[in-house]
């Protein structure tokens, strides 16, 4: 049975099974006879192969004998689905630890963050206050936190007690977000950002460069993710995988550096590696030996758009249309040029001015963010309400179109911040600030040439 790389149990049973010609019963049978267990069925092989539970050391013992093949491929392939399931966005793709011992137990003291309780406590903090504005069931926070319902359950009534997350009824199902974010709990969501942040951050800024296809974190980080026991990581250390033939762009992979080390708070140092199969992927000789971690890109959303993608949208913008902070227009304001224009000629004086007057730079970049972000809604036909929340035109096109327009409501919100006397933006923070809003001005005269009027009675996708 060939193999490109580590697999999950789910997926080294599969292959393994089907390279043997046999069907979930028949091996079920024959797994049941060789090791007295009748207990093993079909159930219970389909389990294991959509990856919603990992045999017993003994049963992988038994698979091993059965299929002919190594135990301790069942041991890696166990250890990387046990941390699928605990990891969310992020998986120790090699070097896993799974000795007894190597690691503190799942509920124990998490390593990224030692002042939190247990890794639950962790997960589900981190995923709620990380992204204020989503939704969660019970199962995805379990997801995230790699914990059982009932462990996730006890853990959000506590927070939901203490004012930190608000829950909600949908059906028969319950949804939790992040409660009201004031400033007692910021100095929290800059440590979760920092530490159980770092997928997130790496994957939404270095996922829309071209030609990156995986995202691969090692170092000290990797080592406190995986559970590794050590100081804290003062860098992360990152590889981004290209597609074969087609390099990526040095200037995007500077800019998201750029952007990643602002929200970070820590270099990002970034090496490139050519990939055709998991075979040919090269890491620095440095990560010999020790865990790395893979990240789930999020790259933009293309013209083509998958159904929930699609759906997710529209949806945002029929919630906005709804509460009236968007409304209907057409006729000679549903074009995005007037708006886009004006958007180059802030850039324009950004970019002379951003190395002597980096503030006065970054707000006329932000203003700039902003008129992208209404030039997109224009050209569908949609304005925003004069009475409308400030982030409403950002957040909109980034329901819409993907996380790089995210930047816009970044931008607004730092050029807010520039408004306290103490608070200073740097030159280099306005350089990557100029990029980015070019960058961005560029994508959206490319999209917005395609993009037909908003139709809130049609389901149909653009």
């Amino acid at each position: 049975m060939e193999s490109n790389g580590p697999v999950t149990i789910a997926e080294l049973i599969r292959k393994a099974r089907e390279a043997r010609g046999l069907s979930q019963t028949r091996l079920a049978k024959e797994l049941a006879t060789m090791s007295g267990r009748h207990t093993i069925n079909r159930d219970l092989i389909s389990h294991w192969e959509r990856g919603a539970q990992v045999p017993r050391a003994e049963t992988r013992q038994w698979l091993s004998v059965f299929f002919d093949l190594p135990r301790e491929r069942f041991e890696e392939a166990a250890a990387l689905s046990r941390r699928r399931m605990k990891t969310g966005n992020a998986v120790v793709a090699h070097n896993a630890p799974t000795k007894p011992g190597a690691v503190r137990r799942a509920q124990g003291t998490p390593e990224l963050l030692p002042v939190l309780r247990s890794r639950v406590q962790a997960g589900v903090l981190a995923a709620v206050l990380l992204n204020p504005d989503r939704w969660f069931s019970l199962s995805e926070l379990g997801e995230t936190a790699g914990a059982a319902l009932a462990s996730v359950d006890k853990e959000v009534q506590l927070l939901e007690t203490a004012g930190i997350v608000s829950g909600r009824t949908e059906g028969t199902m319950r949804l939790y977000h992040a409660s009201h974010l004031g400033p007692g709990l910021a100095p929290l969501v800059q440590l979760l950002r920092l530490s159980y942040g770092v997928p997130q951050v790496i994957g939404e800024e270095f996922g829309s460069v071209r030609g990156a296809c995986r995202l691969i974190v090692g170092g000290a980080w990797a080592q406190r993710f995986a559970g590794v026991p050590g100081p804290a990581p003062d860098s992360i250390d990152l590889v981004v995988v290209t597609e074969l033939g087609r390099p990526a762009d040095q200037d995007e992979l500077n800019l998201a550096a750029g952007r990643a080390e602002l929200r970070l708070k820590r270099p990002v140092r970034w090496h490139l590696s050519g990939i055709e199969t998991d075979r040919t992927l090269t890491m620095p000789a440095h990560w010999d030996g020790e865990p790395i971690v893979e990240v789930r890109m999020v790259g933009p959303v293309g013209t083509v758009r998958g159904r929930e993608d699609f759906a997710a949208g529209r949806a945002a913008i029929l919630q906005l249309l709804e509460s009236g902070q968007l409304t209907l227009t057409n006729g000679p304001d549903a074009r995005s040029e007037p708006a886009l224009e004006l958007a180059e000629q802030h850039v324009i004086a950004a970019e002379q001015i951003a190395t002597d007057a980096p503030q006065s730079a970054h707000l006329l970049l932000a203003e700039a963010g902003e008129l992208i972000a209404t030039g997109l809604l224009a050209q569908q036909g949609l304005r925003v309400d004069p009475t409308a929340h400030p982030n409403t035109a950002g957040n909109a096109v980034t329901a819409q179109f993907g996380h790089q327009y995210s930047h816009v409501v970044q931008l607004r919100e730092r050029s807010t911040a520039l408004h306290v006397p103490a608070n200073r933006l740097s030159a280099d923070e306005a350089r990557i600030s100029t990029g980015t809003v070019r960058a961005l001005l560029v994508e959206a005269r490319s999209r917005s040439s395609r993009l037909p009027l908003f139709d809130a009675k049609s389901d149909s996708t653009a």
